[in-house]
Protein backbone atom coordinates (compact mmCIF):
# COMPACT_ATOMS: atom_id res chain seq x y z
CA UNK A 1 0.00 0.00 0.00
CA UNK A 2 1.20 3.72 -1.06
CA UNK A 3 2.20 5.78 1.91
CA UNK A 4 -0.18 8.66 2.32
CA UNK A 5 0.91 11.84 3.60
CA UNK A 6 -1.91 14.48 3.48
CA UNK A 7 -0.16 18.13 3.51
CA UNK A 8 -2.56 21.42 5.15
CA UNK A 9 -3.11 24.53 3.70
CA UNK A 10 -4.07 27.12 6.18
CA UNK A 11 -6.90 29.78 4.85
CA UNK A 12 -6.05 33.26 5.09
CA UNK A 13 -5.73 34.43 8.71
CA UNK A 14 -6.25 31.17 10.05
CA UNK A 15 -3.92 29.07 13.14
CA UNK A 16 -3.53 25.38 12.62
CA UNK A 17 -6.02 25.33 15.67
CA UNK A 18 -8.96 25.47 13.01
CA UNK A 19 -8.03 22.02 12.23
CA UNK A 20 -8.77 20.36 15.25
CA UNK A 21 -8.89 22.25 18.75
CA UNK A 22 -10.85 24.73 17.32
CA UNK A 23 -13.36 22.02 15.47
CA UNK A 24 -16.70 20.22 16.70
CA UNK A 25 -15.38 17.38 14.44
CA UNK A 26 -11.67 16.95 14.90
CA UNK A 27 -10.83 16.67 11.47
CA UNK A 28 -7.36 16.27 12.16
CA UNK A 29 -7.72 13.48 13.95
CA UNK A 30 -9.55 11.66 12.01
CA UNK A 31 -7.26 12.39 9.09
CA UNK A 32 -4.42 11.15 10.79
CA UNK A 33 -6.66 7.20 10.96
CA UNK A 34 -5.55 7.67 6.89
CA UNK A 35 -1.98 8.50 7.23
CA UNK A 36 0.48 10.33 7.81
CA UNK A 37 -0.40 14.56 8.49
CA UNK A 38 1.51 17.39 7.56
CA UNK A 39 0.54 20.56 9.55
CA UNK A 40 2.54 23.96 9.41
CA UNK A 41 1.76 27.34 10.75
CA UNK A 42 2.07 30.01 8.27
CA UNK A 43 4.55 32.43 10.27
CA UNK A 44 2.81 35.14 8.46
CA UNK A 45 -0.52 34.89 10.07
CA UNK A 46 0.68 35.22 12.71
CA UNK A 47 1.06 38.91 13.13
CA UNK A 48 -2.69 38.06 14.21
CA UNK A 49 -1.15 37.80 17.55
CA UNK A 50 -0.52 41.02 18.21
CA UNK A 51 -4.24 42.12 17.70
CA UNK A 52 -5.43 42.93 21.37
CA UNK A 53 -9.04 43.09 20.02
CA UNK A 54 -9.48 39.56 20.74
CA UNK A 55 -8.43 37.24 23.40
CA UNK A 56 -8.19 34.51 21.25
CA UNK A 57 -5.74 35.90 18.97
CA UNK A 58 -3.17 35.11 21.76
CA UNK A 59 -3.38 31.60 20.52
CA UNK A 60 -1.36 32.50 17.65
CA UNK A 61 2.44 32.05 18.35
CA UNK A 62 4.24 35.43 17.94
CA UNK A 63 6.85 34.34 15.77
CA UNK A 64 6.85 36.90 12.98
CA UNK A 65 10.29 36.69 11.92
CA UNK A 66 9.94 36.55 8.39
CA UNK A 67 11.13 38.82 5.21
CA UNK A 68 9.20 39.50 1.80
CA UNK A 69 10.54 36.56 0.51
CA UNK A 70 8.67 34.34 3.13
CA UNK A 71 5.44 34.84 1.30
CA UNK A 72 5.99 34.50 -1.93
CA UNK A 73 3.85 31.36 -3.37
CA UNK A 74 7.05 29.57 -4.88
CA UNK A 75 9.27 29.81 -2.24
CA UNK A 76 6.92 29.05 0.44
CA UNK A 77 5.52 25.97 -1.68
CA UNK A 78 9.35 24.60 -2.00
CA UNK A 79 9.93 25.26 1.74
CA UNK A 80 7.21 22.62 2.71
CA UNK A 81 8.41 20.68 -0.30
CA UNK A 82 11.95 20.20 1.12
CA UNK A 83 10.54 19.93 5.13
CA UNK A 84 8.62 17.02 4.20
CA UNK A 85 11.06 15.27 2.22
CA UNK A 86 13.55 15.77 5.56
CA UNK A 87 10.88 14.04 7.14
CA UNK A 88 8.74 11.35 5.11
CA UNK A 89 10.54 8.93 2.35
CA UNK A 90 8.86 7.25 -0.17
CA UNK A 91 5.50 9.04 0.21
CA UNK A 92 2.73 10.21 -1.96
CA UNK A 93 0.83 13.37 -1.32
CA UNK A 94 -2.57 14.80 -1.16
CA UNK A 95 -2.25 18.61 -0.80
CA UNK A 96 -5.65 19.75 1.31
CA UNK A 97 -6.18 23.57 0.96
CA UNK A 98 -8.94 25.59 2.96
CA UNK A 99 -10.43 28.99 1.78
CA UNK A 100 -7.00 31.00 0.32
CA UNK A 101 -5.11 27.51 1.34
CA UNK A 102 -7.09 26.10 -1.58
CA UNK A 103 -5.15 28.24 -4.46
CA UNK A 104 -1.87 26.84 -2.27
CA UNK A 105 -2.84 23.12 -2.52
CA UNK A 106 -3.80 23.99 -5.89
CA UNK A 107 0.15 25.67 -7.04
CA UNK A 108 1.40 22.69 -4.88
CA UNK A 109 0.04 20.06 -6.75
CA UNK A 110 0.66 22.09 -10.09
CA UNK A 111 4.41 22.26 -8.93
CA UNK A 112 5.05 18.59 -7.68
CA UNK A 113 2.41 17.41 -9.48
CA UNK A 114 4.49 13.55 -9.84
CA UNK A 115 4.05 13.06 -6.14
CA UNK A 116 0.57 13.85 -5.51
CA UNK A 117 -2.27 11.63 -6.30
CA UNK A 118 -5.15 13.99 -5.82
CA UNK A 119 -5.86 17.93 -4.30
CA UNK A 120 -8.58 18.54 -2.16
CA UNK A 121 -10.16 21.45 -1.77
CA UNK A 122 -12.65 22.56 1.67
CA UNK A 123 -14.44 25.56 0.25
CA UNK A 124 -11.63 27.51 -1.47
CA UNK A 125 -11.16 30.62 -2.58
CA UNK A 126 -12.45 31.19 -6.15
CA UNK A 127 -10.52 31.86 -9.30
CA UNK A 128 -12.71 35.38 -9.48
CA UNK A 129 -11.22 36.22 -5.81
CA UNK A 130 -7.58 36.33 -7.67
CA UNK A 131 -8.58 38.77 -10.23
CA UNK A 132 -8.92 41.73 -8.17
CA UNK A 133 -5.92 43.18 -7.52
CA UNK A 134 -5.18 46.41 -5.30
CA UNK A 135 -2.07 47.71 -6.33
CA UNK A 136 -1.50 49.91 -3.13
CA UNK A 137 -0.71 46.76 -1.46
CA UNK A 138 2.23 45.54 -4.34
CA UNK A 139 5.44 46.38 -2.07
CA UNK A 140 8.70 45.13 -3.71
CA UNK A 141 10.65 47.10 -0.48
CA UNK A 142 12.01 44.37 1.92
CA UNK A 143 13.10 47.39 3.67
CA UNK A 144 9.57 48.37 3.92
CA UNK A 145 7.95 44.84 4.57
CA UNK A 146 10.35 44.93 7.88
CA UNK A 147 9.29 48.11 8.93
CA UNK A 148 5.86 47.14 8.95
CA UNK A 149 6.84 44.19 10.83
CA UNK A 150 8.58 45.96 13.44
CA UNK A 151 5.09 48.24 13.52
CA UNK A 152 3.08 45.19 14.33
CA UNK A 153 5.45 44.26 17.15
CA UNK A 154 4.49 47.35 18.85
CA UNK A 155 1.06 46.57 18.78
CA UNK A 156 -0.11 49.49 15.92
CA UNK A 157 -3.76 48.05 14.52
CA UNK A 158 -3.25 49.53 11.38
CA UNK A 159 0.14 47.88 10.26
CA UNK A 160 -1.83 44.48 10.98
CA UNK A 161 -4.36 45.25 8.55
CA UNK A 162 -2.09 46.56 6.34
CA UNK A 163 0.22 43.60 6.12
CA UNK A 164 -2.78 41.35 6.09
CA UNK A 165 -3.68 43.02 3.09
CA UNK A 166 0.54 43.29 1.50
CA UNK A 167 0.09 39.47 2.26
CA UNK A 168 -2.83 38.53 0.44
CA UNK A 169 -2.83 40.83 -2.57
CA UNK A 170 1.19 39.41 -3.17
CA UNK A 171 -0.18 36.06 -3.31
CA UNK A 172 -3.15 36.82 -5.48
CA UNK A 173 -0.75 38.56 -7.90
CA UNK A 174 1.29 35.16 -7.83
CA UNK A 175 -2.06 32.75 -8.71
CA UNK A 176 -3.08 35.20 -11.49
CA UNK A 177 0.12 35.35 -13.05
CA UNK A 178 1.26 31.32 -12.61
CA UNK A 179 -1.73 28.87 -11.48
CA UNK A 180 -2.83 27.06 -14.14
CA UNK A 181 -6.89 26.14 -14.67
CA UNK A 182 -5.81 22.98 -16.46
CA UNK A 183 -4.66 20.08 -13.86
CA UNK A 184 -2.30 17.93 -13.60
CA UNK A 185 -3.81 15.99 -10.85
CA UNK A 186 -7.34 14.83 -9.92
CA UNK A 187 -8.86 17.25 -7.53
CA UNK A 188 -11.85 17.33 -5.68
CA UNK A 189 -13.46 20.49 -4.61
CA UNK A 190 -16.20 20.60 -1.31
CA UNK A 191 -17.59 23.96 -1.67
CA UNK A 192 -20.55 25.29 0.91
CA UNK A 193 -23.75 26.71 -0.80
CA UNK A 194 -25.45 29.15 1.51
CA UNK A 195 -29.59 28.87 1.37
CA UNK A 196 -30.91 31.26 1.57
CA UNK A 197 -27.45 33.43 0.86
CA UNK A 198 -26.67 35.74 3.31
CA UNK A 199 -24.16 37.26 1.30
CA UNK A 200 -25.07 38.28 -1.97
CA UNK A 201 -23.42 37.03 -4.85
CA UNK A 202 -20.78 34.33 -3.18
CA UNK A 203 -23.25 31.38 -3.86
CA UNK A 204 -22.85 32.15 -7.54
CA UNK A 205 -18.60 33.03 -7.58
CA UNK A 206 -18.59 29.34 -6.48
CA UNK A 207 -20.49 27.90 -8.54
CA UNK A 208 -19.09 29.90 -11.77
CA UNK A 209 -15.75 28.29 -10.32
CA UNK A 210 -17.40 25.03 -11.06
CA UNK A 211 -18.34 25.90 -14.11
CA UNK A 212 -14.79 26.87 -14.96
CA UNK A 213 -12.87 24.12 -13.75
CA UNK A 214 -15.28 21.65 -15.13
CA UNK A 215 -14.82 23.21 -18.33
CA UNK A 216 -11.17 22.96 -18.36
CA UNK A 217 -10.66 19.69 -16.89
CA UNK A 218 -13.16 17.28 -18.27
CA UNK A 219 -11.97 14.49 -16.24
CA UNK A 220 -9.89 15.87 -13.65
CA UNK A 221 -12.29 17.22 -11.44
CA UNK A 222 -15.00 16.44 -9.16
CA UNK A 223 -16.84 19.34 -7.22
CA UNK A 224 -19.37 18.45 -4.35
CA UNK A 225 -21.92 20.45 -2.89
CA UNK A 226 -22.94 20.77 0.60
CA UNK A 227 -25.79 22.60 2.03
CA UNK A 228 -25.43 25.19 4.40
CA UNK A 229 -22.30 23.51 6.31
CA UNK A 230 -20.37 27.04 6.63
CA UNK A 231 -16.67 28.04 5.14
CA UNK A 232 -15.44 26.08 7.59
CA UNK A 233 -17.30 23.01 6.40
CA UNK A 234 -15.08 20.67 8.23
CA UNK A 235 -15.89 22.08 11.64
CA UNK A 236 -18.87 20.43 11.99
CA UNK A 237 -19.36 16.54 12.44
CA UNK A 238 -21.69 15.08 9.53
CA UNK A 239 -19.47 16.76 6.66
CA UNK A 240 -16.03 16.21 8.26
CA UNK A 241 -17.26 12.68 8.33
CA UNK A 242 -18.16 12.95 4.32
CA UNK A 243 -15.23 14.46 3.56
CA UNK A 244 -13.19 11.72 6.05
CA UNK A 245 -14.94 8.97 3.92
CA UNK A 246 -14.38 10.21 0.34
CA UNK A 247 -10.71 10.52 1.20
CA UNK A 248 -10.61 7.28 2.86
CA UNK A 249 -12.56 5.83 -0.80
CA UNK A 250 -9.57 7.90 -2.96
CA UNK A 251 -6.71 6.24 -1.31
CA UNK A 252 -8.41 2.62 -1.31
CA UNK A 253 -8.68 2.76 -5.17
Amino acid sequence: MTNIIFILFLGNGNNIKIWNENTKSKFLDRLKTLGDVYVYQDKSYNIIHYDLSDKKHLEYNNDINFDLSYIKVNNYVKMIYDDINKKYKNHKYIPIGHSGGGLMALYFSQIYYHNCIHCILLDPATIQDIQDIDEKYIIHSNTEFKEILRNIKNYDYDSIIKMENIIWNLRKLFYKKKLKLQLKVPTTSFYNIEKPEHNKGNNNLRLNDIKLMYQYNKKMYESIILINKTHYIFNKIQPAKQIIKYIQNLIKN
